[in-house]
């Protein structure tokens, strides 16, 4: 019977979830994203995303069951094959969210809510509609949110049954998983470890010995230190064992990284750089792009884009020619050699102009035809080699500056993108600043130009380590997460969004193409719902604090003080870290970021209707449902926008033009 009330839940959730949810067969908005990244899965190649793999690895999970086709590319708004369930596929991701209900459901019985007020507010989680939208599609939102339910139920135990080892081994595990899905896990782990550092130091306060306080902080550092960062490497250590194949993603990561794939070249490299012979250079920054360049010229100038560029391409192929007035030809680039760089495809030289560069201090650099002059000829300096310093640059451990021979100045990769005319591709020039953007190394190397007896292969460098790349998959992860920018070609009033705006429910976001005559679907929340929330976490803490100063003063009891004190620490708490954060971030956001922090908000509502009639919340209940029901053709589909004027009650309501 126990588990009777948690599975009828789970069905009516699952039954709301999945509505319809055939409706809309073209990718819709992020699907693009993780269904392409669910086939990199399956067909084991290896993929780049700033999220942790986790939540990628349940939705190809979900491609495995129902077939996904790897063939197919997940361009957004295509068309979905007719052989694939895409259907199932997004069901699959409706389960996992259709347990986000079942955990509140759980956490109200937890904090000792009688069976009528905790099965009509877990009612609240089921009919938002927000929650519905993000539930029933192919993202991550759907595993972010059950665990971060999961979580707050293991430390709700925790609290209400005296810190069990079996309670402190699932919270442990659940932290792990909340953090390998999304990063904003880090928030819901900063609430677990407030919680543990206050009881701590109310133990130490105490009259408990300090060995016992000693074993205490022990079994908590195993259970929720070790065990969730344990979790989060082991699951990068999964990761990185089926994505093992090389792709033109692996152009993000270092070319040692690279070298761990299974078909990558870089095991063919000949150890030292031949002179005319075809090579790739790589800037030595983190997530350095490979030194391109094209055609395209730049705006008003004679002469062809030199640019840094992420992904593996025929345009990033290059050769080194000396300078020199011996006539002896050359075999090998030495430290100090003085060279011109030539680019293959399209047969010109890199030259530095005396105009400044479009974004960044330092002189323009492009590629131009012969005549040749002083202006195309750089040195060679070395900086360091990872393995064993030679005079001979040797591919990718070498790490070495290009100096123009006339300015002094140093090519340099700025991290800054161009605009439409650079095709968003990184901005190079001569600078002065000899900091690591100035930094190149030689990652590609193959050519069989020289035999391998005077031009060995560069074999004694490879050695997997699994440690060095999951710290710079990381690192990597954050630097490009932090640098996101909204794509200038989208509308950004319909999908972009501020954290002001997301409590008092602004504006959604348009998933899709906005046509007039397609199926459309609008990420909106349930307004009641939404504003009560808001509302209630200021209620929240005045209800407490009223009865708590009533207490003191002799005035009533307040038998559940500690227990009431923790609920509102959770739902206001969980609310600030999760929400405030967003004010700090610099990249572009969007209104389903709001979501973790909207489950607390919803808890600090259940908190403060737990203070009203049983029938003043039946009635609201049946209001939340109301309205669900009324803004449910946003949620759904539609097609013709006209017919939903009559929701429109705030002109910022964007899902109407």
């Amino acid at each position: 019977m126990k588990m009777l009330t948690p599975c009828f839940i789970f069905l009516i959730t699952f039954i709301v979830r999945t509505y319809k949810i055939e409706k809309g067969n073209f990718v819709v908005w992020d699907e693009a994203h993780f269904g392409k990244f669910a086939s990199k899965y399956l067909t084991r190649t290896f993929y780049f995303d700033v999220h942790p793999p986790l939540g990628k690895m349940l939705t190809a999970l979900g491609g495995y069951i129902f077939n996904q086709p790897t063939d197919f590319s997940f361009a957004s708004a295509s068309e979905y094959p007719k052989n694939f369930d895409f259907a199932g596929m997004r069901r699959f991701h409706a389960l996992i969210s259709s347990l986000t209900p079942v955990f509140s459901y759980l956490i109200l019985k937890e904090l000792r809510y009688n069976f009528t007020q905790r099965f009509l507010l877990c009612m609240m989680f089921i009919f938002e509609n927000g929650f519905t939208s993000i539930g029933r599609l192919i993202l991550l939102d759907s595993h972010l949110l059950t665990a971060t339910s999961a979580v707050i139920y293991c430390l709700t135990r925790v609290f209400k049954r005296n810190f069990q080892n079996t309670d402190l081994f699932f919270l442990g595990i659940c932290l792990g998983l909340v953090l390998s899905i999304k990063w904003i896990g880090c928030f819901t782990t900063a609430l677990v470890g407030i919680f543990i550092i206050y009881t701590l130091w109310r133990l130490i306060n105490s009259k408990m010995p300090i060995s016992h306080v000693f074993l205490i902080f022990v079994k908590f550092s195993l259970f929720l230190i070790i065990l969730p960062i344990s979790i989060y490497i082991g699951i990068y250590y999964i990761h990185f064992s089926i994505v093992n194949k090389t792709s033109t993603d692996e152009g993000h990561m270092s070319s040692f990284f690279q070298a761990s794939l299974e078909g990558n070249s870089h095991k063919k490299n000949r150890k030292y750089i031949a002179y005319a012979t075809r090579i790739t250079l790589k800037n030595a920054c983190l997530s350095g792009g490979y030194l391109h360049s094209h055609p395209h010229m730049y705006p008003g100038k004679s002469m062809n884009q030199v640019t840094t560029y992420s992904h593996k391409d025929n345009n990033n192929n290059w050769a080194f020619q000396k300078v020199s007035e011996s006539n002896t030809e050359p075999l090998f680039v030495t430290d100090e050699d003085k060279v011109v760089i030539y680019h293959l495809e399209t047969a010109r030289y890199i030259n530095v102009s005396k105009t400044q560069s479009y974004l960044s201090q330092g002189l323009l650099t492009g590629a131009t035809t012969i005549p040749l002059t002083n202006d195309n000829v750089f040195i060679i300096e070395t900086y360091s080699d990872t393995h064993a310093k030679e005079k001979r640059i040797k591919s990718l451990t070498t790490k070495f500056r290009l100096k123009h021979f006339t300015t002094g100045l140093y090519l340099k990769s700025t991290n800054k993108k161009y605009p439409d005319w650079g095709f968003s591709q990184g901005e190079v020039v001569c600078t002065e600043d000899m900091d690591e953007g100035t930094l190149w190394t030689i990652e590609e190397n193959i050519s069989d130009k020289v035999t391998t007896d005077i031009n060995p292969l560069y074999e004694e460098i490879y050695n997997k380590l699994f440690f060095k790349n999951f710290i710079e998959h990381n690192i990597l992860q954050y630097n490009v997460n932090k640098s996101f920018v909204q794509d200038e070609n989208l509308e950004p009033d319909a999908i972009v969004s501020k954290p002001y705006e997301w409590p008092i429910l602004r504006r959604g976001l348009r998933m899709c193409s906005w046509d007039e005559k397609s199926m459309k679907f609008y990420m909106f929340g349930n307004p009641l719902l939404w504003f009560s929330s808001t509302l209630s976490l200021f209620v929240a803490p005045i209800i407490f604090i009223t009865k708590y100063i009533n207490f003191k003063r002799g005035a009533k009891k307040f038998r559940n003080r500690h227990n009431e004190a923790y609920e509102v620490f959770i739902c206001v708490g969980g609310w600030l870290l999760h929400y405030l954060p967003f004010f700090a971030v610099g990249r572009v956001l969007y209104f389903h970021h709001y979501y973790p922090a909207l489950f607390f908000a919803i808890m600090s509502l259940c908190y403060v209707l737990r203070h009203l009639s049983i029938n003043f919340v039946r009635v609201y209940i049946f209001y939340i449902i109301g309205f669900y029901a009324i803004f449910s053709p946003l949620t759904y589909g539609f097609i013709d926008s006209r017919s939903l004027k009559f929701l429109k009650f705030i002109p910022s309501w964007n899902f109407i033009d």
